[in-house]
C-alpha cells in the first residue's frame, strides 16, 4: 500500500509537470491573456478610428478624440499596466497604432479567435497576421481604403415631429 502512494505521488507530479511543458506556466498564460487583450483593444481602437474617419473626411488628432459617450465608446488601455496605447497619425489616411506586448505571437490564426480565416471567397481588407507581433513595442501601421470605407454621405436632420 505505501507503493502505490508513491506511485500515485509520483504520477500526479508527472501530469503537473508535463502540464507546464504543454500549456506553459500559469504566468505565461497570463501574459499571452493580456496580449490578446492588446489586440483585441487595438482592433477596437481602429474599428473607431475608421468610423471616426467615415463621418468627419479626417483621422482622430489623438485617440481621446474618440471617445464618445452617446454611444459609450471610450478608448481602452492597457490591461496589464493602465497605460494608454500609442497612436501616430502619418498622413492623410494613414496611421500607427502601438503597444507593448509581453509574448511573441508570429501565427495569430491559432492564438486569436478574431484572426480565423475567413470564408471561401469573401474579401480581406487586412490579412490574418496584420496582428502578427513580437514581444516588446510593437507598431502596426494602417491605411484606409477610401474606397472600401468611403466617407458616409451627409443625411439632413429628421424634422421633429414635436
Amino acid at each position: 500500500m505505501k507503493y502505490f502512494v508513491y506511485i500515485v505521488v509520483a504520477a500526479v507530479a508527472v501530469v503537473v509537470i508535463a502540464g507546464f511543458f504543454i500549456v506553459g506556466s500559469p504566468g505565461t498564460e497570463r501574459m499571452r491573456r493580456f496580449d490578446e487583450q492588446r489586440v483585441q483593444n487595438l482592433q477596437n481602437i481602429q474599428g473607431e478610428i475608421v468610423y471616426y474617419w467615415q463621418n468627419k473626411s479626417r483621422l482622430p488628432e489623438k485617440l481621446s478624440d474618440l471617445n464618445d459617450d452617446i454611444r459609450g465608446f471610450h478608448v481602452p488601455v492597457d490591461p496589464e499596466k493602465g497605460t494608454a496605447y500609442g497612436y501616430e497619425v502619418k498622413g492623410g489616411v494613414d496611421f500607427a497604432l502601438c503597444a507593448e506586448f509581453s509574448l511573441p505571437a508570429s501565427d495569430t490564426s491559432g492564438i486569436y479567435p478574431h484572426a480565423a480565416p475567413y470564408p471561401v471567397g469573401a474579401v480581406r481588407k487586412f490579412p490574418v497576421d496584420s496582428w502578427a507581433h513580437d514581444a516588446g513595442h510593437v507598431c502596426f501601421s494602417r491605411h484606409i481604403d477610401k474606397d472600401f470605407y468611403g466617407p458616409k454621405p451627409l443625411t439632413p436632420p429628421a424634422k421633429s415631429i414635436y
